[in-house]
């Protein structure tokens, strides 16, 4: 490859991923290389929108209008519970609680996919920790096979309220026992 003008502009648009206009080439073998990219970024767009479709994904809300998640979303209340009474941010313990919506995506074998969350509390601390609680409560259930038979994955969107209560120990309280 020859080295000039069009070479550091093919090569600072492939490092930054920006097509170049096919006049900013300055030979034909630039132009070449340039369309086969356009080319290749196309295919591979189509991919990933094939790849996405096949992924069975739902969503459970506050809800469960399917009898079949009723008894995976408790195990899944459960395990974030537990998560939050041992993981509350350190910057916020004690004197910072709150409200906010949060997703977390499961896959079919347990495993946490990600976390979002939708609507803050208005303290990043609390944000934070949330998405943290939510990854440290992993591994969940893996689905079980009347959820399987049609899910790949499972986002669940819920309220998290963060709250300040009384006592440490272990009791009947204790979402961990």
């Amino acid at each position: 490859m020859k080295s000039g003008p069009s070479t550091l502009l093919l090569a600072l648009s492939l490092a930054f991923l920006v097509p170049l206009p096919i006049g900013a080439a300055t030979d034909a073998s630039d132009e070449a290389r340039i369309r086969e990219l356009w080319k290749l970024e196309a295919e591979i767009a189509q991919r990933k929108q094939a790849y996405q479709q096949l992924v069975r994904r739902k969503q459970i809300g506050g809800t469960v209008e399917d009898p079949r998640f009723e008894k995976y979303l408790t195990g899944f209340r459960r395990k974030i519970a537990c998560s939050a009474s041992l993981h509350y941010p350190e910057k916020a313990r004690g004197k910072i609680y709150g409200e906010m919506i949060v997703t977390v995506s499961i896959l079919a074998d347990g495993s946490f996919e990600k976390a979002r969350v939708d609507q803050g509390s208005g303290h990043k601390a609390l944000d934070d920790g949330a998405i943290d609680i939510a990854r440290r409560a992993a591994p969940f259930e893996p689905f079980p096979p009347e959820i399987r038979r049609d899910t790949d994955a499972l986002d669940i969107t819920r309220t998290w309220t963060f709250t300040y209560t009384e006592g440490t120990g272990a009791g009947a309280d204790d979402p961990c026992s």
